[in-house]
């Protein structure tokens, strides 16, 4: 095996190195730091098939590493998208169709190499499994109000040690990062040094002044807000705290940016013009009006139609999680493992996050960061 350490490797590799890291968390430094030398399209000797092979044995899933393919091909257009303007548009066109194609191919072999143990975990799946421990599995848990200051108060402690804070926001489903320099830490705010990154945290929010904190043990999050604003620091207020919609999604998801209607099946019901609000290769996110009552609990059992493009496909699964919202009962869909399906899924997420992608690069800086200087 060709000798892939990070030293010494381009900024691009370091990033993508610490995206499989975050997303793939193991003891197997080495399968990582291959793998990032074949997603940076490098000369490895030891093949993408015996370094995913690894991956699978040691119980890792195929939406798990097509989930984390996303996020690398998302910080490689990025990077492609920041330094555009400078180039004629034919070296750019040429430069977004390598790395797609390059993408693409990755993703062929990790479904490739993953079948046989896809099909496994669906059999297993379809066999009888007791449906109390199915419902145990899709709990969700939830911060308790009595320790929310405590897990605020560490997470200040630590931001001011190490000087380091990370935020984030979901753009259309996808979720965009920024680390920025601590400068001071007061009750309550911090103060930071504001980068580019952060103003695209910001700008992916609606009203441009909202976005999340991950706290100390990653496992919660804290709402921030836009304080007083200097030319290079800006406060960010806190808020209340949560459980991490990070950890709630392992898998990225999209927004749909059409409409798709489905129709659902639980408990025998059927209920139709039920709207495909986001996909990912591993869940569905639902939304339905109309209706008086819940239409299923937490753990049950769904089967779920809808067309994509020229496919039909027919879903099954569990309810993750049911939220109602006034007239509006919105759930969240833990798919069961199905090759097919998750090939037509995995390709839409693609294509959808590509046009989010672009979309982000274009928002304009949030008022409130206008008197920002970088």
């Amino acid at each position: 095996m060709v000798n892939v350490s990070s030293l010494k490797k381009p900024i691009l590799y370091q990033k993508i190195l610490k995206i499989l890291q975050d997303g793939l968390v193991c003891d197997y430094p080495n399968e990582l730091q291959s793998l990032a030398a074949h997603v940076c399209n490098e000369q490895v000797e030891r093949p993408l098939k015996d370094i995913l092979n690894v991956f699978y044995h040691h119980g890792f899933t195929v939406p798990q590493l097509l989930s984390v393919l996303l996020n690398c091909e998302s910080m490689r257009m990025k990077r492609l998208f920041s330094g555009y303007s400078s180039q004629p548009v034919a070296a750019q066109y040429k430069d977004l169709q390598h790395v797609i194609h390059h993408f693409n191919d990755l993703q062929e072999e990790v479904l490739d190499v993953g079948k046989g143990y896809l099909l496994q975990a669906e059999a297993a799946l379809f066999s009888n499994e007791d449906e109390s421990s199915q419902t145990d599995r899709l709990a969700v848990d939830h911060v308790d109000e009595g320790i929310r200051e405590e897990i605020l108060d560490a997470s200040l402690r630590i931001w001011e040690r190490t000087k380091k804070m990370k935020v984030y926001n979901f753009f259309q489903g996808v979720p965009v990062y920024a680390t920025v320099e601590v400068l001071r830490v007061e009750s309550h705010c911090v103060y930071v040094s504001p980068n580019s990154d952060l103003i695209k945290v910001f700008s992916s929010h609606p009203n441009g002044n909202s976005a999340y904190g991950i706290c100390a043990n990653e496992k919660e999050q804290v709402r921030v807000s836009i304080g007083e604003v200097l030319p290079h620091s800006v406060q960010l207020n806190m808020r209340e705290v949560a459980q991490s919609l990070l950890n709630c999604r392992k898998n990225l998801g999209v927004r749909m940016n059409m409409d798709v209607f489905a129709e659902i099946k639980v408990r025998g019901k059927l209920i139709k013009k039920v709207l495909l609000r986001d996909i990912s290769v591993a869940g569905l996110g639902l939304s339905i009006h109309g209706l008086d009552k819940e239409p299923c609990r937490t753990g049950e059992v769904i089967e779920c139609r809808f067309d994509l493009g020229s496919k039909h496909i027919v879903a099954h699964g569990w309810v993750r999680w049911v939220v109602v919202m006034n007239d509006e009962i919105r759930l969240g869909m833990e798919l069961r493992p199905h090759i097919a399906i998750q090939q037509a899924l995995q390709k839409e997420v693609f294509q959808i996050q590509r046009k989010i992608i672009v979309k982000l690069n274009d928002l304009d800086v949030p008022t409130a960061l206008e008197a920002v200087i970088l």
